[in-house]
């Protein structure tokens, strides 16, 4: 895909609904890096109206949501407030959006002075619990008879590695796979199966199946149960909102300004 396609789609979509996106990344598979050959590129954006739509009475689409095109394009957005509630939360999404290795569009240096904030509003054991919450979905989803779907090995094991994260450093965990990785570098027969699956992922199609693999099932069990353990350890402050008021509030001058 390239920048310049998406980039046209998002400026249509700002004319179309009066909004300004303030940045725009890929996110899923291709920006956690184990897409496949099939994989959809799941562009998602955040975007605020004019000043004074936040001063009527009238409400506004908090989402804007769009069937995938014909480039495989998969275009959603989140309107900043709810995007800044999310963060305030600690919300995995956000976090993850503003790591995104892949950039379509930013202004008003939105990431840094976003990103800036995470220490204040980051809380490990709220995010950690979501982590884990995936993990057990995903892998109770994952396995069809006696096969497991290849795909959702890694949507097993992404969020139990980002979970293991938060609970060794207390923090958000890297949106890329292979940084997660470093968690497993004292356990080489692990992590080179992984290795060897990440390899066969990038190279199947989304719905392929293969026989579940030993070494990987122990391991997400063990950690599973390590997490399981720990995460009732972790911090779990509420910071009040008044640095997220602030960039809100300065967002939308620097928006009038365009």
């Amino acid at each position: 895909m390239e920048l310049k396609t998406v980039q046209q789609k998002l400026k249509e979509l700002e004319q179309k609904y009066n909004i300004t996106i303030l940045y725009s990344c890929e996110s899923g598979s291709r920006a956690w890096g184990f897409a496949s050959p099939d994989s959809d590129w799941d562009v998602r954006f955040i975007y605020s109206y004019p000043k004074d739509y936040y001063l009527s009475i009238d409400s506004h689409e908090e989402t804007l949501n769009f069937e995938i095109d014909e480039n495989d394009l998969d275009l959603a957005g989140w309107e900043i407030r709810k995007v800044l509630r999310l963060f305030r939360s600690s919300n995995a999404t956000p976090y993850e959006w503003l790591q995104s290795p892949i950039h379509y569009m930013e202004r008003f240096d939105f990431v840094n002075r976003l990103w800036q904030l995470r220490t204040e509003y980051f809380r490990p054991r709220a995010t950690a619990h979501h982590y884990l919450g995936l993990t057990k979905k995903s892998h109770k989803t994952g396995l069809q008879g006696e096969k497991f779907n290849i795909k959702k090995y890694f949507y097993v094991l992404r969020p139990l590695l980002a979970a293991w994260w938060i609970i060794e450093h207390k923090e958000a965990p890297p949106m890329e796979f292979v940084p997660l990785l470093a968690l497993i570098k004292d356990q080489p027969d692990v992590y080179k199966a992984i290795l060897e699956l990440t390899e066969r992922k990038k190279q199947a199609n989304e719905s392929d199946y293969i026989a579940p693999v030993p070494i990987i099932e122990q391991f997400i069990t063990t950690t599973m149960e390590y997490c399981a353990t720990h995460v009732g350890a972790l911090p779990l402050d509420i910071t009040p909102s008044d640095n997220l008021n602030a960039l809100f509030r300065n967002l939308l001058l620097d928006v009038e300004t365009l």
